[in-house]
């Protein structure tokens, strides 16, 4: 049975939805995705899944503005970008969004809301996560990706990127889309070389 990754976005302004239909699309083309592309259903919806799919969910939960899910295919690092993107959403707007993902190996993140970007505790999500590398398999290459809480050394000071390594060279990036997408970068090139 695949994982599947649910979430959504609470009391959001109607007159909001456009832009967050907008930034769901953005973020589905913006990367190759394992899993199935994310995708938002709300009142703003106009294909018949996506209106029945939410028409149901708003009957159950009325305070439920715009959800969506995805069928993980074994990446975690799609799945950490879309609790990312559901942080940044939550700011942006200043509103509540949660996900559920009932058979993420980490119980930590099975449940995550967050409330304008924080988590209901008050700490960032960074303050959560592994301290440890998110590794993705690509042809072959494992590719390190280090949140900007991991620490190389025990005295070191956290770095503000994301750290990723591969084939023996270590880079930053600001955000972890774009780690993965400069690793992935240096991974094609490196396969040309070798061609």
């Amino acid at each position: 049975m695949q994982r599947v990754l649910h979430y959504r976005l609470e009391r959001l302004p109607e007159h909001r939805l456009e832009r967050v239909h907008a930034q769901f699309e953005a973020l589905a083309g913006a990367r190759t995705w394992r899993c199935n592309p994310p995708w938002i259903a709300s009142s703003y919806s106009r294909g018949l899944f996506e209106m029945e799919y939410f028409r149901h969910l708003h009957h159950e939960q009325a305070d439920v503005t715009a959800a969506g899910f995805v069928k993980m295919a074994g990446d975690e690092t799609d799945a950490l970008i879309i609790a990312i993107f559901m942080r940044d959403l939550s700011a942006e707007y200043g509103i509540t969004t949660a996900m559920k993902d009932e058979d993420h190996p980490l119980a930590k993140l099975r449940r995550l809301e967050f409330q304008a970007g924080r988590l209901p505790t008050g700490q960032a999500l960074e303050d959560v996560l592994a301290k440890r590398p998110v590794i993705k398999k690509v042809e072959g290459e494992r590719i390190f990706f280090y949140p900007p809480t991991f620490r190389l050394h025990s005295q070191g000071p956290p770095s503000p990127e994301w750290a990723y390594a591969l084939c023996g060279i270590r880079a930053y990036a600001p955000t972890l889309m774009e780690a993965e997408q400069e690793a992935l970068k240096i991974l094609r090139g490196f396969g040309h070389l070798s061609a």
